[in-house]
């Protein structure tokens, strides 16, 4: 269960990448999902442990 959370990051990051390479996002709006992303897996691994 403690991979889980990983494991939903590598998808999440990938998926971000791929998505950057068709649609030629700019690097800010990247950074600004990636950010957002951490904080919301954070909050799940948080959630998960209590």
């Amino acid at each position: 269960m403690s991979q889980l959370p990983l494991c939903v990051g590598i998808v999440c990051v990938t998926a971000i990448i791929i998505t950057m390479i068709i649609c030629k996002v700019s690097l800010e709006t990247i950074f600004s999902l990636i950010i957002g992303l951490i904080i919301i897996a954070f909050a799940v691994i948080n959630l998960i442990d209590l």
